[in-house]
């Protein structure tokens, strides 16, 4: 008899324990506030972007061609010319396909590095202002586009173009009554506090047509891509005190015929107080960016631009 009364008491201490650590498996691990927290204070902020953002202004001569690289994904506007080596220049960057390509337009120097960049990569979108050419190069260039099997869009004023965490919003063009210039597709990038306005060769005109319209205000930014190649047709002044530039960055050939960038351009970038680089004297200009900091890699070290550096005619 006493040893099946010991046993139950056996059982039932057994049965307790097992209880008591299975209830303290379910329960949360609190975590003690830090003794130094005052909760007085307002929580610290957080950024608003995540990763490290870097913005190749590749120097492609006399040309743009601009590469957003985030993580695995990656977003190019424009290609250069047609043998600007464009493709050498990015593999290294692009981590499978790439995810968005954009032609701002459809001159020469915008999209014909683009035919062998549709031909060396896998192309998810891609994104054009529905502007014609009777050039070959513009022919070369669709028939690659509609040979890629890449979803294709058109871009006007107030689409979003996505790329996982990239988000552009298109200014410009409202619609395809400019010229070629000025139908270019315009693209601001918002990354954490860091603005980046990509303005293609738009000009003063379709300057004067995004400021006047308020859907969409033309943003202050951090970062401008240059209208244009630094041409004295482009980056009036107005537009210039609406963005606020703190670094401004032309995309032009070293002694170019065009005499880019102009003279009137520097003067002007000058005075809104914008520190001036360009592919012309400083080769590939790299932003690299946190969402609350940036900074300028420089392929061939240089001061920033001043009048004295240029040779406008």
């Amino acid at each position: 008899m006493k040893k099946t009364i010991l046993l139950s008491i056996i059982i039932l201490s057994v049965l307790l324990l097992l209880a008591a650590v299975a209830g303290c498996q379910e329960q949360p691990a609190i975590i003690p506030a830090s003794p130094t927290a005052d909760p007085s204070q307002p929580p610290p902020t957080t950024t608003l972007a995540e990763g490290e953002l870097k913005v190749h202004f590749i120097d492609v001569g006399q040309g743009d061609s601009i590469l957003i690289d985030l993580g695995e994904t990656e977003v190019l506007i424009d290609g250069g010319g047609k043998s600007p080596g464009v493709v050498s220049y990015i593999k290294e960057y692009v981590d499978g396909p790439l995810e968005v390509m954009v032609a701002t337009h459809a001159h020469a120097d915008h999209i014909g590095g683009l035919i062998a960049v549709l031909n060396a990569f896998q192309v998810e979108q891609i994104w054009y202002n529905g502007d014609t050419s009777t050039s070959k190069t513009y022919s070369d260039f669709m028939s690659a586009v509609n040979a890629e099997n890449a979803e294709v869009h058109v871009a006007t004023r107030g689409d979003v173009i996505e790329a996982d965490d990239l988000i552009f919003k298109v200014l410009n063009p409202s619609n395809l009554a400019g010229t070629t210039n000025n139908n270019s597709i315009v693209l601001h990038l918002a990354f954490g506090d860091i603005d980046f306005l990509f303005m293609g060769d738009a000009e003063k005109e379709d300057e004067a047509i995004m400021l006047a319209k308020s859907d969409i205000p033309v943003p202050d930014v951090e970062i401008l891509k240059v209208g244009h190649h630094g041409s004295r047709t482009a980056s009036s002044p107005d537009f210039l005190a609406a963005t606020s530039p703190e670094i401004a960055i032309y995309m032009a050939g070293e002694g170019n015929t065009y005499g880019h960038p102009h003279e009137e351009t520097i003067e002007a970038l000058l005075a809104v107080g914008a520190e001036i680089y360009g592919t012309d004297i400083h080769g590939t200009i790299v932003v690299t960016t946190n969402g609350e900091e940036y900074e300028l890699q420089l392929e061939k070290q240089a001061p920033p631009v001043t009048l004295s550096a240029t040779s406008s005619t």
